[in-house]
């Protein structure tokens, strides 16, 4: 997925199988990266779940590391 509004480029893929649907999404510049495993039933949704893990790792992107002190 191209950056788009202030969103960093996201590379995504889909899969499934066995009864399963799978959607991952990372932004390898921020070391950020996302994995689903869903079962497939007639109500699954495709578009909610990566729409939601999208959200969630341009959010992620956007977050600052917390320095933690050396112990």
């Amino acid at each position: 997925m191209a950056p788009k509004d202030g969103r960093p480029g996201i590379i995504q893929k889909t899969g499934g199988g066995g009864g399963f649907i799978t959607y991952m999404a990372m932004i390898p510049q921020y070391n950020i990266g996302a994995f689903v495993v869903v079962t497939r039933s007639p109500l699954t949704r495709f578009t909610n779940m990566s729409d939601g893990i999208n959200d969630l790792v341009t959010e992620l992107s956007g977050n600052k590391p917390i320095a933690i002190p050396a112990s």
